[in-house]
């Protein structure tokens, strides 16, 4: 697999693959024109959908909709380190979610 990436005006760093073009941007504050999302935020609504996938494939195997599904991600910010230290991803499943796969 290979991915490209190429510039823009401004602050525009986008990316080429398979095909597809990932387009980021940075907010107005950062010199930006808010565009498209940041590469940061990409990256973390990457590790959610990574975690989607596998839901996802966890019903299709079992016959179960999952259309009612949602992850909710939420991100801890260490102002200490200016890093985020914590993702924390939390399904939320719907009332007729087949008792039998929930964890006590």
């Amino acid at each position: 697999m290979e991915l490209e990436v190429f510039f823009e005006e401004n602050k525009k760093v986008n990316a080429k693959l398979n095909g597809h073009i990932i387009h980021t941007d940075q907010p107005k504050m950062a010199g930006g024109d808010e565009s498209a999302p940041e590469p940061f935020s990409l990256f973390l609504a990457s590790i959610g959908t990574c975690a989607g996938i596998y839901v996802k494939s966890f019903c299709d195997k079992r016959g179960i909709d999952s259309r009612n599904i949602r992850i909710i991600q939420r991100h801890r910010f260490n102002p200490e380190t200016r890093l985020i230290d914590n993702i924390e991803p939390e399904s939320v499943l719907p009332a007729n979610f087949p008792d039998k796969y929930l964890r006590s």
